[in-house]
């Protein structure tokens, strides 16, 4: 079983918003492309790629997100982080997730969200009845919320504040 850092996308690396072609946002400064009859506008979090780059020297990484895969891939390319990042896995092939032992996931989402408990599901830890009690420490070893990145150039929490709590966790499966 492999080891490896998962990483949210939108939120959490970047802020994407959709709109449709003929709006206002046609001249907004932020990076902007067409997908499926709408102007999608998208910029990164200003830690996300020293982040990423950091956390790629020692770790395998991922990306868990709720947005479908081939849209998330299209919003690295068009911010250039698409190579930081290994696969990209959200609904739309969240079965091919690999087995993977020692993770931790940075998202921005709460860790007792239902966000979250979908994106455990897809790691092969569901939430019962059974493991109830044993949840709340599920979530303290694997989960590392951030603040949401509403976009700006203002990162109220930088990612690269987070690597000290990944280094430590993912220590714990070394």
């Amino acid at each position: 079983m492999t080891h490896r850092v998962f990483v949210d996308c939108d939120r959490t690396l970047v802020n994407t918003e959709i709109y449709p072609i003929w709006s206002r946002t046609l001249f907004d400064p932020r990076k902007k492309f067409f997908f499926q009859w709408n102007n999608v506008l998208t910029e990164a979090r200003p830690s996300a790629k020293a982040f990423l780059e950091e956390i790629g020297r020692q770790y395998e990484v991922a990306m868990l997100t709720l947005g479908h895969s081939k849209f998330q891939f299209r919003v690295l390319k068009e911010l250039g982080l698409e190579g930081l990042v290994g696969e990209i896995y959200g609904p739309d092939n969240c079965e091919s997730v690999p087995a993977t032992e020692g993770f931790v996931l940075v998202d921005d989402m709460e860790p007792h969200s239902l966000a979250i408990a979908y994106k455990l599901r897809w790691l092969g830890h569901q939430r019962g009845l059974e493991n109830h009690a044993l949840w709340p420490g599920l979530l303290d070893r694997h989960i590392i919320q951030c603040q949401p990145f509403m976009g700006g150039m203002a990162d109220e929490e930088p990612l690269t504040a987070l690597l000290p709590s990944v280094h430590t966790r993912m220590s714990e499966w070394q």
